[in-house]
């Protein structure tokens, strides 16, 4: 794969219907007050699959055999569904498919972010973070929580219509369980805990009123029989490639649109759960069940709990008289994809063993659900960048690379910058004017910048104060010599009422940016750049280019007919979607009802 891939038409494209958030009204405002449908279903299910590009599963389609293949034949495809926003996140993409808006309205800007203490310090947050009241010490302690997201969620908005509505999540990460459930307490998300291989909530929500009660209950019974110490014994130690006792014929082959991925044990890859096959889980450096959430072990533990909850006679999830919200978030093809890369064998695996589960839950549905009472849609919180050394070894014409952070410190491009920064500013050696990143997001060092003062030389009288201006000034320039490869430009939050609206990558940032978390300075990768914690090994994703943005959207179930629709369409879409089916409206959300 080449540069091309990431096709400059779409971006632009993409670009011009970001932009159009920005200067019209929101979508569903224009679209008027919901109308209540005839007939409307009792149970919608949201099926998140964490890291899936759209292009990358479409590829594949000939291996698939059960629920993907079901989607792709029986739904309605979005072919042309794309994030309009930089960062694409696990956190920030999960809080977009649960309100149908962007970064810019849900406060969710990334994974992670940095905000003043009380002394003025800055502090990093992860965009779960929340703090509550400990029931017993009375002291306040953070815990994994929706506290970060500034918009109502479908659910949300979905139990505030009927107070009665049961709104219940599952994933392998708290973040994807949190942002697809939403803020009201009476919301039950639920995720694998990696330390203790079963699945846990958090005391944000409200675990004793009448709705959590009744799942707790039933993860509590799911945990003692299927999940923690009953793991080894349900998946075993090894992770072993899924056989294909039937093969692709000759015809199916024809249809497959990248070669199949071949065996090779890539110095490019991380080992989380060993090199090559079979996979040992016990491996993980965090012990066993660590393994399991770095393998698609994880998945099936998540339909696994899925299907338990649909079959629970005291939770009725679906059989009432008001709609109920079941969301599901798959996490192994991120994980995996991260360590294996997206085009490894790996990866491969994953996406036919989520066929499988999937075909379970329909399977389910089906035989569960009256024709018209259920309906489901699927989509990703981001898609994912192959490893660039990988890819460059199969394609001389490849170009791309990585910046790297985190425990890299002394080289990688955070502690290179400062080091420049500090030379263009005169500044002694050491001094820190950006604090931190995360994502492409820059992150000033402004507590710490009026004790900064230069030492004399080319910038002047020794003993200056360094300001934002100073590093504004600066940091372009400095970023394009030392960076020029890696990155197209540098936006500025100061001067973000200059950017250039002709910009394709300016919507995508504003699109992500929020005055009290994002960045000072912006960084536009160039296509195939990542933003990783490792030099050379792995992959991530977070740009506003073709592999990161371009994710699946398939909607399942009456009213939709099986077609693939070719308009642009995004993510944010599928919220508004399913709430103009039970008469719900979404406000704050800025996606258009496909409808």
């Amino acid at each position: 794969m080449s540069t091309k891939s990431f096709r400059l038409p779409a971006l632009l494209a993409a670009s011009a219907l970001a932009a159009s958030f920005l200067a019209v009204g929101q979508a569903s405002r224009r679209e008027g007050p919901a109308a209540r449908p005839a007939r409307e279903p009792r149970l919608l299910v949201v099926v998140a699959v964490d890291g899936l590009n759209a292009s990358r599963l479409a590829s594949y389609r000939p291996y698939f055999t059960a629920g993907l293949k079901r989607l792709f034949d029986e739904g309605r495809v979005e072919a042309q569904c794309r994030y309009l926003h930089i960062n694409t996140e696990t956190g920030p993409g999960h809080a977009a498919l649960g309100t149908g808006a962007p970064p810019s309205r849900t406060g969710i800007i990334a994974n992670n972010w940095y905000e003043p203490r009380a002394d003025g310090s800055l502090r990093p947050v992860y965009c779960t973070d929340q703090e509550v009241t400990d029931a017993v010490s009375k002291k306040a302690k953070v815990v994994p929580g929706p506290g970060n997201l500034r918009i109502p969620t479908l659910g949300d908005r979905l139990v505030e219509k009927f107070p009665q509505a049961r709104v219940v999540t599952l994933s392998g990460k708290d973040r994807a369980a949190i942002f697809l459930a939403g803020k009201d307490p009476r919301h039950a998300p639920y995720w694998f805990d990696e330390a203790t291989g079963t699945f846990v909530t958090s005391p944000a929500y409200d675990a004793t009123s009448p709705e959590g009660a009744v799942m707790a209950k039933l993860v509590r019974r799911f945990n003692e029989k299927m999940a923690g110490g009953q793991l080894p014994r349900r998946v075993g130690l090894l992770w072993r490639k899924m056989g294909d006792p039937l093969g692709l014929t000759p015809g199916q082959e024809a249809e497959l649109t990248r070669p199949a991925p071949a065996f090779d044990m890539e110095p490019y890859q991380v080992p989380s759960v060993g090199l090559g096959w079979d996979h040992d889980l016990s491996r993980a450096q965090k012990g066993y069940f660590s393994g399991v959430y770095y393998s698609p072990f994880v998945d099936e533990l998540v339909a696994d709990l899925a299907l338990a909850t649909l079959a629970d006679t005291d939770l009725e999830l679906g059989h009432r008289d008001v709609p109920d919200v079941l969301g599901i978030s798959f996490s192994a093809q991120d994980t995996v994809s991260h360590n294996y890369g997206p085009e490894s064998e790996e990866n491969l695996d994953v996406l036919r063993r989520l066929d499988v589960q999937l075909g379970r839950l329909l399977f389910t549905l089906d035989r569960t659900f009256p024709e018209g009472k259920v309906v489901l849609a699927l989509s990703a919180d981001h898609g994912f960048l192959v490893i660039p050394e990988a890819e460059k070894k199969r394609d001389k014409l490849f170009t791309g690379g990585r910046l790297v952070y985190g425990k890299y410190a002394m080289t990688g491009f955070p502690a290179r910058l400062n080091r420049a920064l500090c030379q263009e500013l005169c500044l002694p050696e050491g001094a820190r004017p950006i604090h931190g990143t995360e994502g492409f997001d820059l992150k000033y060092n402004l507590p710490a910048l009026p004790a900064l003062r230069t030492i004399g030389g080319t910038c002047g009288p020794e003993g200056r104060e360094v300001t934002r201006e100073d590093i504004d000034r600066v940091l372009p320039t400095v970023v394009d010599r030392l960076f020029h490869e890696e990155v197209q430009e540098v936006l500025l939050a100061s001067k973000r009422a200059t950017w250039d609206g002709k910009d394709p990558a300016v919507s995508f940032v504003r699109n992500d940016y929020d005055p009290q978390r994002s960045g000072e300075a912006i960084l536009v990768p160039r296509p195939n750049v990542l933003i990783h914690w490792d030099p050379a090994r792995g992959t991530g994703h977070g740009s506003q280019w073709e592999n990161d943005t371009h994710v699946p959207l398939i909607f399942w179930g009456r009213p939709f007919a099986p077609s693939t629709v070719e308009s642009p369409s995004t993510p944010y879409d599928l919220a508004p979607t399913l709430g103009r089916l039970v008469g719900v409206t979404l406000p704050d959300a800025v996606g258009t009802p496909r409808l």
